[in-house]
């Protein structure tokens, strides 16, 4: 096999560049080449959106419990939906925007937010570094890790900052996933890192990983380790949705909403918090959509950036097409992921593409009850090199939130319209 720049990324950093179950790789071969007036558009776009979503969730808050069905929010969760947090109230710390390319102009679309547990910050914050040495080009992530790393601090410093030696030995900080999904363990693993890297030396060892298996949710909704101690700080990768619904194996009760009330009593913090939920909801495009009609809510420049690169889109029950000027849109359950139950559909609701999934049932997500309507945008198309040879297909572009400051940029490969379980990873650098 030839030489790549995938030779020098570091499996222990970064353990799935050989994805269980896949026969190839998953970075292509060759980068993408971008110019900076692209990133500096995605990052100065992401940090007006995220500023008009949390307006959004402000008023989602305020909202019927009506308005909470359409976005499919469990129940069980909204109570703990209004107690704030302790990052000025971010209704989401570490997020990611994903972007497609139009095919004729070149503009860049928000498409999705991944609010609530995004991944790909070893791919955007490591390895595009890797690349980028590699290739002899730079790096548009080049200062991002320490601007994680800074970020993360200010995580530490405002949850536990005030907490002594002692306090931190008897209540650690938590980083959790399900041990045996190898892009999770990756992922969080890899936070947890930098959140030691961040800190004062003599805090990192109150800093631990458990997986989600070994942990147990007390009386009080304490969440408790293996050798007994409850945590001050939890670092999830699950999504809320899920978390909410888990039982107990033995008897069957409610461990999602037991721990849920230890969160609500201010037995810990958590990252992302669960406010996130209202942004992660697909159904929350709709609502900024809907929110548009009250010319009173957002200011014309907002209303403006709304239109400008946030495809229409509505909940099902709402999409009126108009029959006599074709269009293509996209239909997405609300609590989709990977791609799943994805379907291109025309200006009748006639199916055009549906996005086929391998073991479907596989993917970890909350069944839906509706979906959100979106106006297709027909992608750019380019050719790159991956282990079974030339390909030619799509990039989604993506940018990383830190709270509300733009961060590392990231992008997926697919040869499908719709990308999703079967993608790459191609690293962004600079033309030149």
């Amino acid at each position: 096999m030839e030489k790549t720049f995938m030779d020098d990324l570091d499996r222990n950093i970064f353990p799935y560049v050989e994805y269980p179950g896949y026969p190839f790789r998953y970075p292509t071969h060759l980068p993408l080449i971008v110019t900076r007036k692209q990133i500096e558009e995605v990052r100065q776009v992401s940090g007006a959106l995220y500023g008009i979503f949390a307006k959004a969730v402000r008023r989602a808050m305020e909202c019927s419990d009506s308005f909470m069905d359409d976005m499919e929010i469990p129940e069980k969760l909204r109570k703990y939906l209004h107690g704030g947090n302790a990052m000025k109230d971010l209704p989401t710390w570490i997020s990611r925007f994903d972007y497609v390319i139009d095919e004729k102009t070149g503009a860049i679309h928000m498409v999705e937010i991944n609010a609530d547990t995004p991944c790909a910050e070893i791919e955007a914050y490591y390895a595009n570094g890797v690349a980028a040495r590699y290739f002899g080009k730079e790096n548009p992530n080049a200062f991002e890790m320490n601007g994680l790393r800074s970020f993360l601090l200010d995580v530490y410093l405002r949850c536990c900052g005030h907490m002594s030696s002692r306090q931190l030995e008897e209540h650690p900080i938590l980083f959790s996933c399900f041990h045996d999904y190898i892009e999770d363990m990756g992922t969080t693993r890899f936070l947890m890192n930098a959140m030691k890297e961040a800190v004062p030396d003599d805090v990192r060892r109150y800093i631990l990983f458990e997986s989600f298996y070994n942990l147990a949710v007390m009386e009080d909704g304490s969440l408790a380790l293996p050798d007994g101690r409850t945590v001050s700080f939890l670092y999830r990768m699950h999504p809320m949705e899920i978390l909410i619904e888990e039982k107990a194996d033995q008897d069957g009760s409610s461990l999602g909403e037991l721990m849920m009330e230890g969160y609500g009593a201010g037995r810990f913090h958590m990252m992302n918090p669960p406010e996130s939920i209202i942004m992660q909801s697909k159904g929350f495009q709709a609502l900024l959509y809907a929110l548009m009609e009250d010319h009173a809510f957002f200011s014309e420049k907002e209303r403006e950036i709304i239109r400008t690169y946030i495809p229409p889109c509505f909940f099902q029950r709402d999409f009126r097409p108009d029959e006599k000027s074709p269009s293509q849109w996209i239909r997405k359950p609300i609590w989709g992921r990977e791609g799943r139950g994805i379907d291109i559909i025309n200006e009748k609701g006639e199916t055009l593409y549906r996005k086929e999934v391998e073991d479907p049932e596989d993917v970890v997500c909350r069944d839906s009850e509706s979906s959100l309507v979106q106006q297709y945008i027909p992608q750019q198309k380019i050719v790159t090199k991956t282990d079974v040879g030339i390909l030619e297909g799509y990039v989604t572009l993506s940018c990383f939130m830190l709270g509300d400051r733009p961060s590392a940029i990231y992008a997926r490969f697919s040869e499908e319209k719709i990308a999703g379980n079967e993608a790459y990873w191609i690293p962004v650098l600079y033309e030149g």
